[in-house]
């Protein structure tokens, strides 16, 4: 056993992210989830999870700075300002964006974050929500489910856990009061966040579609309460995308733990379950994190325009199975 990963089972990571969880839920100013608010998937717990996936050398380092990064996210909340700005000049919006960007961010949206999205027992200190996307590189995700792939995202959790963190403390150097969410082990549902956020469209396995890498991301947040936030309250121009996945069931069919719901089950919170996570979770350790529904979905491979011509092309000879304007359906 070499030396990182031995140092990786010495970590225990889980233990200081439950008690600091703890810590966050009993400030008074903390934000709680509803009672009916999904449980979150941990993937830290106990010796299983992320130890499970047999890490190799390359994909290590980035497990173990993403467990770090986790463990920051909740430690360093003392250091926001004691009497945080509100408003942030449309310059500084421009500036934080700029260096979302420069940190390797696809996209970024602005939403309200909904008390049914923070995680069961979980909680967050301000309901707003700066959402990010990071892709993951096409060429090692397209070898799922393999050790490039896991990789990949390896990779991404990390860098995208650096960027949300180091774009909190962008802001609180200027006095706004923000705390990041992780994308491992965040503390709310991100895809339906990003979806209420403009940046695409849950699929059918329940993953955020995007029109730049389809389901080839992954999210973190940034939570502030700045309120003049551009905030997306427009149409979805995606909401078309569960038209073409009631179409294709690639996903459906082709995941080895036949754990995606054929037809997603509805819960009375008005989420949707798509994936069955006990069947998900030994796929995803015993095959370096799986990912076959992101590599055998089309929008994978760039189609994004070509499948929003054959849905439109289909509506005046066929009823959708989601109309083009219903409001967003939240999945989980």
């Amino acid at each position: 056993m070499g030396p990182l990963r031995q140092m990786l089972q010495r970590m225990n990571p889980h233990s200081g992210v439950d008690t600091a969880e703890e810590v966050l839920a009993r400030r008074p100013d903390a934000i709680h989830a509803t009672e009916d608010a999904p449980a979150r998937f941990d993937l830290l717990r106990g010796g299983e999870g992320m130890h499970g996936m047999r890490p190799t050398l390359r994909s290590l380092p980035h497990m173990v700075a993403s467990q770090r990064g986790v463990q920051k996210t909740l430690s360093d909340l003392d250091e926001i300002p004691r009497h945080p700005k509100t408003r942030l000049p449309a310059d500084e919006l421009a500036e934080l964006e700029a260096y979302a960007k420069s940190l390797g961010v696809a996209s970024i949206g602005y939403t309200e974050v909904p008390q049914h999205l923070i995680f069961r027992d979980k909680a967050v200190l301000y309901d707003h929500a700066i959402v990010l996307t990071m892709e993951m590189n096409r060429r090692k995700m397209a070898t799922a489910p393999s050790r490039r792939s896991q990789l990949a995202a390896m990779e991404v959790y990390h860098h995208l856990g650096d960027a949300s963190i180091r774009m909190t403390h962008f802001l609180r150097e200027r006095g706004y009061a923000a705390h990041a969410g992780h994308p491992l082990m965040g503390l709310a549902l991100y895809p339906p966040l990003a979806q209420m956020a403009g940046l695409g469209w849950r699929g059918q396995h329940g993953m955020l579609i995007t029109p730049e890498f389809g389901p080839r991301v992954r999210l973190a947040a940034v939570f502030t309460d700045i309120e003049n936030l551009p905030f997306f309250t427009g149409e979805n121009l995606h909401s078309w995308i569960p038209e073409f996945c009631a179409l294709c069931g690639q996903c459906v069919r082709r995941c080895p733990g036949n754990a995606i719901y054929e037809t997603p089950v509805p819960r009375d919170n008005g989420l949707v379950t798509c994936v069955d996570v006990t069947k998900c979770f030994p796929q995803f350790v015993d095959n370096h994190g799986c990912s076959v529904c992101i590599k055998d979905c089309p929008f994978h491979r760039g189609l994004y325009d070509r499948l929003k011509r054959h849905v439109l092309k289909r509506r005046p000879t066929q009823r959708a199975s989601h109309p083009p304007n219903a409001s967003p359906r939240e999945r989980a």
